[in-house]
């Protein structure tokens, strides 16, 4: 080994960084990635040189300088990624054939799509609030609801977040739940009981306009139950059904300026659901604020410890994105959750995906190249991407295929497919085609 320019005889980086950087390490100077072209490595340059419009004159440093530096990274130091990542390819054999079915009249523009059932059937939510089952196979559509939509006059958009109205369905097909994502409220509808609302829902007054609407259907004893924000750090669960409360956890009065027992200084975001009902992710924010999608058990939550979605000890942060937060997430096979865009600061984000197991908290892979709306199943992942979708292997992270033209808005998951509504069309591209379920 040699004396490298840090001044430490030790093993060289694989990152090497411009002579600013060094001798000391200069922590917390901002600083650039510089993008090699090999998957996701890269080397450094502070400011200066980033600016000089000239190529950075680089130094090999050893693995723990470079190691802090990474660290305060974390922290904010890191301002901007150059250049362009690799992604490797690994061409498989991918079915491109989309299935188009021209919709029939329907009372409204269709404003959002979710799967029904365990065969390939999709209900659409129309701009007038109603809901339509759609059946292409049978070239048909029945109406199940009417007047489901709920009014907000009142709503104040933030950043460019409209109201959305969006629509949720049990696996079982009974319930559906429309709910304002950046807004305040919503409803659960049994579609076997036409115009019946079991459920009204309220996620509190505090913010709703910075994040979707919290909810996701699941399973419980055999009964539908839905998981849904009633305050901006507080989720409950109520049976679908009756509309009974599940986890009723009273809080203890407490004197002036001390904290709640189990007090969560959190804002939940959009939920997601493991394949096997057993965990929950949740991409929230932090003061100040801090984009910080979180896991929990499901199953404990609803069997052992009516506080886990606050401290309970499955509760689990996966990591921290200042400024950022509602976007892309999905589910890879049941422990497994996959985090849209790799960085530590929305003004320096990377393209990409870093995944996270539920059970540890644990990072256990990252790679470039997906953008756009994720979903998965248990052997690819897939992503939305403007041009059309694109196949990835989320254990070792090659492109695999792409679907040009194509970009879904739905996975109905137990039909293999994704789908989307475009211009009056239901386009529909089954997964098996490509890889299988």
């Amino acid at each position: 080994m040699e004396t490298l320019a840090c001044g430490h005889v030790a093993f060289a980086a694989p990152s090497r960084m411009c002579p600013h950087l060094v001798r000391p390490v200069r922590e917390g100077v901002e600083h650039v990635r510089l993008l090699t072209g090999r998957r996701l490595e890269f080397d450094l340059a502070c400011g200066q040189c980033d600016a000089a419009g000239k190529p950075v004159t680089l130094v090999e440093v050893c693995e723990g300088c470079a190691q802090r530096l990474d660290e305060d990274a974390e922290h904010g130091s890191l301002t901007a990624w150059r250049g362009q990542p690799g992604v490797d390819e690994r061409p498989e054999a991918v079915d491109r054939s989309v299935v188009d079915w021209r919709l029939p009249e329907l009372t409204g523009p269709v404003i959002d799509l979710a799967p029904f059932g365990a065969d390939p059937g999709w209900l659409a939510l129309t701009a007038d609030g109603t809901i339509a089952e759609l059946d292409p196979d049978a070239d048909r559509c029945a109406v199940l609801a009417t007047g489901v939509l709920v009014a907000e006059p009142d709503y104040q958009p933030w950043a460019g977040r409209p109201l959305t109205p969006r629509l949720h369905v049990s696996d079982c097909g009974r319930f559906a739940a429309v709910v304002n994502d950046y807004g305040r409220y919503g409803r659960v509808v049994d579609l076997h009981r036409p115009g019946t609302t079991t459920l009204r829902l309220d996620s509190g007054s505090y913010r709703t306009n910075l994040v979707p609407f919290s909810l996701v259907f699941a399973r419980h004893e055999g009964r539908a139950v839905v998981v849904h924000r009633t305050d901006w750090n507080r989720l409950d669960v109520h049976d679908a059904e009756s509309g009974r409360l599940l986890t009723d956890r009273a809080r203890e009065p407490v004197g002036a300026g001390q904290r709640q027992a189990h007090d969560l200084d959190y804002f939940h975001g959009r939920l997601h659901l493991s394949p096997d009902q057993r965990w929950l992710a949740d991409d929230g924010w932090v003061w100040a604020p801090v984009g910080m999608p979180v896991s929990w058990s499901l199953e404990r939550w609803l069997r052992d410890n009516v506080w886990e979605s606050e401290d309970g000890p499955s509760w689990r942060p996966l990591c921290q994105r200042d400024y950022r937060w509602d976007t892309p997430m999905c589910f890879v096979g049941d422990t497994l959750v996959a985090v849209s865009g790799i960085g530590y600061d929305d003004i320096a984000m990377l393209d990409g995906v870093r995944i996270f197991s539920v059970v540890t908290g644990a990072e256990v892979s990252t790679f470039a190249g997906p953008v756009g709306a994720l979903f998965a199943d248990r052997s690819r992942l897939y992503a939305a991407a403007p041009g059309g979708l694109q196949v990835w292997d989320p254990v070792t992270g090659h492109r695999t295929g792409s679907v040009p033209g194509f970009v879904p808005t739905c996975h109905h998951r137990a039909a293999g497919q994704l789908a989307a509504v475009q211009d009056g069309v239901l386009r529909r591209w089954d997964t098996a085609g490509g890889h299988g379920k």
